[in-house]
């Protein structure tokens, strides 16, 4: 008798415990915004190492146009 009065004290219903739903809506949101954490790295890293070798081109034939301008306007 005396665990029922503290439970109804502690308000330790588990019918109202399963079917509370705010908790549920917390963890949903932790997991949308990992996902979407997670979503960005990968969408960063993909970008970043497909650009490496065009950057690396560009940078490339600047050096090689400045290079031409020097030489062509110093005799």
């Amino acid at each position: 008798m005396a665990m029922m009065a503290i439970r109804k004290f502690l308000k330790l219903d588990t019918r109202a415990f399963v079917k509370n739903e705010d908790g549920l809506v917390t963890v949903e949101w932790v997991a949308l915004a990992s996902a979407v954490v997670v979503g960005g790295i990968t969408l960063v890293w993909l970008v970043t190492s497909n650009l490496k070798a065009p950057a690396n081109s560009i940078g490339t034939q600047i050096n090689s146009a400045a290079n031409t301008a020097v030489t062509q306007n110093h005799p």
